[in-house]
């Protein structure tokens, strides 16, 4: 027994252009960009710390999405 072991890790990188890997597999998406409703197609600026499925559309009230 030699005292050495064998560890396997997983490395993060680091995206370009606002874009990287996120969490659990997701896509970071970068804080710039705009939040679209699914609904009507209306379009509103992403707020930097405030998820677009946090927000609702201002013109039917949807759940707003990232495109």
């Amino acid at each position: 027994m030699s005292g050495m072991g064998s560890g396997g890790g997983k490395g993060q990188g680091i995206g370009r252009g606002g874009q990287g890997r996120g969490r659990m597999g997701g896509s970071g998406l970068g804080p710039d960009g705009e939040c679209r409703c699914p609904n009507c197609g209306s379009t509103m600026p992403h707020q930097i710390g405030v998820p677009c499925n946090q927000q609702t559309c201002p013109k039917c009230g949807s759940k707003m999405t990232r495109p």
